[in-house]
């Protein structure tokens, strides 16, 4: 053979090697997009040291890190530790084999396991040793290119000179060409590597060129096409030909990856495939490539969670408490009807603004310490003038999140009913003392009162005249306490007869306004036509006179008190209103209790004796003050 024979066989073999670069290159394109966006994670690691080199983003997702923070890692980082001894007979037989496919467990940042199946392999590249796990190195590909051209440089030198060198040229040729021949192999092998791993998958994965043309489907796709009666043998087939029922949404996804490079991921029902699937379709350098995943277990699974919440919710709907349930960040995830009634509208709202009206948590809010300790605890809030019993548990959902579970009892009438009964028993204490004493005390009183009127009126004691006065009056003010004592013992008032408050107001109209004159203050008369009703009229009597002589004391000189009478929702109304400087904050939750007074020389019992006589009447007693005056309204039953 002629040397320009020579020189065109070998210029035939360029171009034909060129060829097979440039095919070489555009695949070696796909696969790096193929690791760097697959659905499975793929790692480039030292053999000697195990540190990473390069870690697509799947592989970095799947252990819980950022790309960023595994490189300087290495693979004991994500091994579990008790496979730690399973590396070196994995590395003999890479080394050996040149190849190690086998299965382990590896660990999340978080510190949870899961395992995986591992596919590696190892290269020699500048005398470094790298292993390569599912994923091929492209670095393979830029020395091929390099010795290409060098190559080109050689032959364009060997067409010039056309010398006696040709002969060493030709042998450098040729072993150029072993070279590269060893380079497609060991990339043909590297495609084969990832063509084996996408078929042992059991995700469908498929390929389609810019075409439409179908160009590869693994095999978890045709056993799913088949096992739903559909002809699983595509490849070569178009696109639209062959989805052309498919989902409309599957469609669209696959022209904006091609048409614009959209990449794209949802779930939909895969009625080629015959269950739900989390489909992942992203635009290649040939087409566009999609992962479908499996995911009817998890449906199941999400339906079960569905389903356990909508029976709790409903359980919790009727409950007549304020019940909602919150996630740790306080954001309210459910709220029952009675929590909506009460509070409006407010799932998705932070607690402390849904309830409080607040930007941030309230100062002693239980969710954190619950959420620390895993202990329930309880508290009560005041929330709009009502006390409320707030019981907080923490528990975790049918889906694995940390909730707070939040009931909150209004015990307004409760603590109302508590304070209510401590006042009954201390006024039958006081009761009791008087029933057991008064008779015993008032008899002697009655003696010494006697015997210093006795005194009092002789000649020799004229002189001491203030003395016997003033000790008169405070045996008559002793008297006076023994006598309102017998009025708290009384249980039920006798003589019962048909009255009329109207009436027993406009009686005692002279003896109020008198004292009203004394003090330079004035009265004002609200009265309306009421019903009669059954009662003890001298007890009432006290009853107004003791409210009324109240408000007097209470107001300055020129202040007005008024009485109102009136018939309102079947309740006849009895009320004084004064224009004094209000009850102290401190002893309006205490009014009423015996010997409780703020007056100089008071007995503290005026308030007490008309309570009873309002329960002996049927009638309640309340009281509203604030820096105005104090008003206390009395309701008769009709």
């Amino acid at each position: 053979m002629s040397t320009d024979e020579e020189i065109m066989e070998l210029k035939q073999r360029v171009a034909h090697l060129e060829e097979t670069l440039a095919n070489v290159q555009k695949d070696n394109g796909i696969w790096y997009k193929i690791f760097a966006e697959n659905y499975w994670g793929m790692m480039v690691c030292d053999a000697i040291t195990f540190d990473f080199l390069k870690i697509n983003q799947c592989y970095a997702e799947m252990h819980g890190y950022s790309i960023h923070e595994l490189i300087g890692k290495s693979i004991y980082d994500v091994f579990a530790p008790e496979c730690h001894k399973d590396i070196p007979e994995i590395v003999r037989r890479i080394h050996e084999q040149g190849h190690c496919a086998y299965k382990t467990v590896h660990i999340r940042k978080d510190g949870s396991r899961f395992p995986v199946h591992t596919d590696s392999y190892e290269v020699t590249f500048n005398a470094r040793r790298i292993r390569v796990v599912s994923v091929w190195d492209i670095t393979e590909s830029e020395r091929n290119e390099k010795e290409l051209s060098q190559y080109r440089e050689c032959l364009e030198e060997m067409v010039k000179s056309r010398t006696d060198e040709l002969e060493r040229t030709n042998e450098q040729l040729r072993s150029e060409i072993l070279q590269k021949e060893a380079a497609e192999k060991e990339l043909a092998k590297a495609n084969q590597e990832m063509i084996n791993t996408l078929e042992s998958i059991s995700d469908g994965f498929i390929t389609v060129n810019r075409q439409w043309v179908i160009t590869y489907v693994n095999n978890a796709m045709v056993k799913a096409l088949e096992a739903n009666g559909i002809n699983g043998d595509i490849v070569g087939t178009g696109f639209w030909e062959t989805y052309k029922h498919g989902n409309e949404k599957i469609k669209d996804s696959c022209l904006r990856a091609m048409n614009d490079g959209q990449q794209s991921q949802f779930e939909y029902y895969a009625t080629l495939m015959g269950h739900w699937a989390e489909c992942s379709i992203y635009p290649t350098e040939s087409g566009i490539a999609s992962f479908l995943r499996n995911i009817d277990e998890r449906k199941k699974n999400e339906k079960i969670v569905k389903d356990e919440h909508y029976r709790l919710y409903s359980l919790f709907n009727g409950f007549p408490g304020l019940i909602c349930v919150q996630e740790e960040s306080f954001k309210i995830r459910f709220a029952n009807r009675s929590f909506k009634a009460k509070f409006g509208p407010c799932e998705g709202q932070p607690c402390y603004e849904a309830i409080a009206g607040l930007t941030s948590p309230c100062y002693e809010c239980l969710t954190p310490i619950v959420s620390w300790n895993s202990i329930p605890l309880w508290n009560e809030v005041l929330i709009d003038n009502r006390t409320y019993e707030v019981h907080v548990q923490p528990f975790t959902d049918a889906d694995g999140s940390r909730l707070i579970f939040k009931v909150l009892i209004d015990i307004t009438e409760r603590k109302n009913a508590d304070r209510e009964l401590a006042r009954l028993e201390r006024l039958n204490m006081v009761g009791e003392m008087a029933a057991g004493i008064a008779h015993e005390v008032r008899n002697p009183l009655t003696t010494v009162r006697g015997f210093l009127q006795l005194l009092d009126s002789k000649d020799k004691t004229k002189h001491h005249h203030e003395f016997f006065e003033l000790m008169i009056q405070e045996l008559d003010r002793a008297n006076l306490i023994i006598t309102d004592f017998l009025s708290l013992a009384k249980e039920k008032s006798a003589d019962f007869t048909l009255i009329n408050i109207t009436n027993i107001v406009k009686s005692l109209v002279p003896l109020l306004s008198a004292d009203a004159l004394n003090q330079d203050k004035e009265i004002s008369l609200e009265l309306e036509v009421v019903p009669d009703f059954q009662g003890n009229e001298n007890e009432l009597r006290q009853l107004l006179l003791n409210l009324a002589r109240n408000g007097l004391e209470a107001m300055q000189v020129g202040s007005t008190l008024t009485i109102q009478t009136l018939n309102l929702e079947n309740r006849i109304i009895l009320r004084v209103c004064d224009q004094g400087g209000g009850v102290d904050p401190m002893i309006f939750e205490k009014l009423g209790t015996p010997f409780l007074t703020t007056k100089e020389r008071g007995t503290g019992l005026g308030l007490a004796i008309c309570q009873s006589i309002a329960a002996r009447h049927n009638a309640v007693i309340n009281f509203e003050s604030n820096r105005t005056g104090t008003t206390v309204t009395v309701k008769f039953a009709c």
